[in-house]
């Protein structure tokens, strides 16, 4: 065991052992006791941390969509207005989940696997980004709290289709995609009523 890996807190030494076996063996051919070996800890250690398979995979799907999640607010960020933010945390998250080893071998090899833990409604995956859409957007528009119906549905629609475009990414490069998705939702939203415009 290195210095550094010591120095880890032993739930995230656990995660990248996780992550690193899922990524070499898929899913449903994770062995607790392969991610306990390349953790160099115990299984009594895993399952006391994790108590099953299906604990930690979520964890790790978790923790891998709360490092998404931060690369794409630093994103949107570095814009003020509405629609440029919301094409530069596009164009990350889809830049993102295309070189994302994980996803890359589910999405090859298990979409069954991979799918309830994207697309249900509960899934920690949906509420996250969820909340981070409805965060970004709300940043530059603060009086988009008034409308928190509307600001739920968009959030939502923007979710589900990032996450269709993950699992099954578009020949267009990220740009393209992020530019004529933010510009689409953005008109659609303004047209149904919810204000999405710069404001002065």
């Amino acid at each position: 065991m290195s210095e550094t890996d010591a120095d880890t807190p032993i739930p995230q030494r656990l995660l990248d052992a996780a992550l690193e076996a899922a990524t070499i063996h898929g899913i449903s051919k994770l062995s607790m006791g392969e991610v306990a070996r390349r953790a160099d800890l115990s299984r009594q250690t895993l399952y006391r941390h994790y108590p099953s398979k299906d604990t930690l995979v979520a964890a790790v799907v978790t923790a891998e969509t709360g490092k998404l999640i931060e690369q794409v607010v630093a994103a949107a960020l570095t814009e003020t207005e509405p629609q440029a933010s919301l094409e530069a945390g596009l164009f990350t998250a889809l830049t993102v989940l295309r070189d994302h080893p994980l996803l890359d071998r589910l999405v090859r090899t298990e979409p069954e696997a991979l799918l309830p833990l994207l697309t249900t409604d509960s899934s920690p995956v949906m509420v996250q980004v969820r909340g981070v859409v409805e965060a970004i957007l709300t940043e530059g528009n603060p009086e988009l709290t008034q409308e928190p119906v509307a600001m739920r549905r968009f959030a939502d629609v923007v979710t589900r289709l990032l996450i269709s475009y993950a699992v099954s990414a578009p020949d267009d490069p990220p740009e393209v995609v992020a530019h004529f998705l933010s510009t689409f939702l953005v008109h659609g939203a303004v047209a149904s009523g919810t204000n999405l415009e710069a404001t002065p």
